[in-house]
This record gives C-alpha cells, structure tokens and sequence, in this order.
C-alpha cells in the first residue's frame, strides 16, 4: 500500500472514529494527493505509525440529518456525543433518543427540534445544558452519504432481530441475519418499532457505525478510498480544523473499534401535554456527564 492511500484511508478511518455513527468522518478536508495536511505528518516518512500527539480531551457533536424530508432545515435523526481523550486512547460515545425532554428557550420540546429552530449553536447549547459538559465541535451528517458508504463497501452483515416494517419510511426488513445495503442499514438503524423503541435505534445506529468501521478497515476497501473520500466530502459539515484532524488520525491509527465505548440515554416514555417525549433518569445523566467531562 503506497503512503497516499494509507494517509487517505487513515483520515476516513480517523473521521469514522471521532464523529462516531455516524460516521462518515471528517476527511472531506484532505487533498489525497499529498501526504500530510498543513505540515501535521500523518504517518512517519516510512508510513509507520507516529507517536499519539499531546491534545486536550475533545468533545464533537455529531448530527445525523436526513435531507430527504421536507422540513427546511430537518430534524436531527440522530444525536450523539462523542469524546476524543488521548491521554488513555479511549473514546466514548453518548446517544441522546430524539425525543428526549429538554429546555429550548424557555419552553420544553424535544431535543431534535433544537436544530430547526437553530442550527448547530441552538443544538450545541441544549445538549451542554441537558449533559452538563462543554462541546468543542460539531459534526454534521446526511444520511445519504451513510447509505452511500455502506453501498462502496458492499453492505453490512447484520442479524436482524425481528421483522421490521413501516411503509412511511420505506422499511421493510425480514428478521435473520443477512447483508444489508444502504438503505436497508439506515432502515434498520432508524427502526422504532421494537420492545426497547428510542433505545433500540439508538443502539442500533451505535452497532451500524461499529460494523461499518470494521468494514472500512478491511484490506480490500483500500483501493476504494477515493469514493469513500469524495462521499465524505458531499455530505459532511464540520467546524474541526484540519490540524486538529491530523492530530484525530493519528490517534486513530493506534485504536480498533473496540476501543468505541458507547451508551444511550437510559429512562422511559411519558406523555405529556398530549405529546409523548423521552425523560431520562438523572443516574443516566449524571453517567454521561462524567463520561464526556
């Protein structure tokens, strides 16, 4: 493997580690002609791996957005943060169900109609203010680009627990293990109808990103690096500099996706005001909070 398309595969991989589920990384930025971003090495001269660099821990907001609704924005489908802390090499992922309970300017709503009314910032200010912590970037991510690298690598294997069907989003899914493409791994990952609801997708979606990493670190998904690149480029919006990602790589080079340490928002369902909205416990809160602080 030449030193271009380990370097170009390391930022997709690195991308795929740090936004989490979702997922599609962060290496839009890379020119994959050249072999380090603003002077920052992403390997050593003879493409071995480099020493983890001194960074501070990091927390991203990842936002999975599904452009093919009608909405003028679009509600964010999923919600996860995820924290970089170089010092141990771990990084944990937080899931917030889409239906969770929060304050938006004073009225309670639920937390994924923070980003219609106001974009990242609005969506960054409600989560810091539900998990007590400090975002430092965002990442924001179209389900067609999802569907898209699940389709480059040639689907996902997945054991699909129960029949799942709902013709309003187009999911159909026989139970058994088999392989899914595209659409049918954001089918299965955006699925609702199960005993667990909001909970099960989210530990769904968290199962998707972890088989789609696996996938791309496969050897015979170098050659398709590339494609994979120009897909991450269409569909993902980021604030993190380029420097910081380099940094994020080469962090990544010395992780697998075991290291991923995921959990979702534990509580339960209650209608209120006629609406019916996810309450998490204050155990759970205060579990993730100190996950990400």
């Amino acid at each position: 493997m030449t030193r271009q398309w380990q370097t170009a595969l390391s930022w997709l991989i690195g991308g795929l580690f740090f936004v989490g589920i979702f997922f599609f990384g962060l290496s839009y930025y890379i020119d994959i002609q050249s072999p380090d971003v603003s002077g920052v090495p992403v390997l050593d001269a003879d493409g071995s791996r480099d020493t983890v660099p001194e960074m501070d821990k990091m927390n991203i907001l990842v936002l999975g957005i599904d452009s093919r609704n009608d909405d003028f924005r679009g509600r964010t489908d999923t919600i996860i943060v995820a924290s970089v802390d170089p010092n141990n090499g771990k990084i944990n992922m937080v899931s917030i169900p889409r239906d969770t309970r929060v304050k938006i300017k004073g009225s309670w709503d639920k937390v994924n109609a923070a980003y219609v009314y106001g974009g990242v910032e609005l969506a960054r200010e409600v989560v810091e203010d539900l998990l007590d912590i400090n975002i430092d970037n965002y990442a924001v991510i179209d389900f067609k680009g999802f569907v898209r690298l699940v389709d480059i690598v040639g689907g996902i294997e997945v054991d699909v627990p129960v029949n799942m069907y709902y013709p309003p989003e187009g999911i159909n899914l026989k139970k058994g293990r088999q392989k899914l493409d595209g659409e049918d791994a954001l089918a299965y990952s955006r699925f609702r109808g199960t005993v667990e609801g909001d909970i099960g997708r989210a530990r769904r979606q968290q199962q998707v990103i972890k088989l789609l990493l696996d996938e791309l670190l496969q050897a015979k998904n170098i050659l398709k690096a590339p494609q994979l690149i120009d897909t991450v480029r269409e569909n993902v919006e980021t604030d993190i500099s380029v420097a910081a990602m380099a940094k994020l790589v080469k962090i990544a080079q010395h992780l697998d996706s075991t290291t991923v340490n995921a959990i979702v928002l534990e509580g339960t369902s209650k209608k209120i005001d006629g609406l019916w909205y996810y309450l998490p416990s204050e155990a759970s809160l205060e579990e993730a909070s100190k996950l990400l602080s």
